[in-house]
């Protein structure tokens, strides 16, 4: 019964996850002077304030941010362990205005390829070699300088709980082209919310904000390196909490 339970919860909040995003997307792609940027992230965020709510009271799927102190002042490169849409809502609720570096298969659907112009967000295509780092670089170097956050999932899509792989060479090259620090995000949500598959497991979930990882006299690959065991050793740690 229990398993049963929480396959008809994670059915439910799945629906109102997709009926969310369609009845409140919209209102973000208002053109100006309608929505003008503040108003559109306003709307962001409440999308993503929706999301926790329902996986609170529909599958029992609770968050806790730990770490907000680490926060600097100044916008720079955010690299977010990815293994669920948690981080995704976590990242547009509390890091906005911000860009993020996604998929460029989604600009196939007429709502995302609003949102990718409208939010200004980078699309990257997959194994396309050194050309499109490059082009992926010089477009978030000019967000940078538009004084956005920067979000990335170094990793290039989620990973199964625990796992991960060698880190992709842009968002280094971005920080440390730009001067900016490495702000990085753990987390545990793929222990309750699987890589692939329905079910949304209740528990909580911790996100935890570590310290920023300077990009100055370091290689690209120490940058990497800095970045992946510190994320990596805190998904072992807040298991514990």
């Amino acid at each position: 019964m229990l398993n049963l339970k929480i396959f008809l919860c994670s059915f439910v909040y799945t629906f109102l996850l997709f009926a969310s995003f369609i009845l409140i997307a919209p209102f973000a792609l208002l053109p100006k002077p309608l929505m003008n940027e503040e108003r559109r992230w306003s709307v962001v965020r409440f999308w993503a304030d929706v999301n926790f709510y329902l996986l609170e009271h529909v599958c029992g799927l609770k968050y806790k941010l730990i770490g907000q102190e680490n926060i600097p002042d100044e916008r720079c490169v955010l690299f977010v362990k990815h293994s669920s849409v948690m981080e995704i809502f976590i990242g547009l609720r509390y890091f906005s205005p911000s860009s993020w570096v996604g998929k460029h298969e989604l600009m196939y659907l007429p709502i995302f390829r609003g949102a990718y112009k409208k939010f200004k967000l980078i699309p990257v295509k997959r194994g396309m070699g050194r050309t499109e780092v490059e082009r992926v670089v010089k477009q978030g170097l000019d967000r940078l300088k538009e004084n956005k956050w920067l979000v990335i999932f170094p990793e290039g899509h989620r990973m199964p709980y625990k796992q991960t792989k060698k880190y992709g060479l842009s968002g280094s090259l971005l920080a440390k082209g730009s001067g900016k620090d490495i702000l990085p995000i753990s987390h545990n949500a793929g222990r309750y919310w699987k890589r692939r598959g329905l079910l949304k497991l209740p528990g909580t979930v911790y996100f935890s904000i570590g310290p920023v990882i300077s990009t100055q006299e370091k290689t690209i690959e120490e940058i990497n390196n800095s970045a992946q065991t510190w994320i990596q050793n805190e998904i072992s740690v807040i298991d514990e909490l």
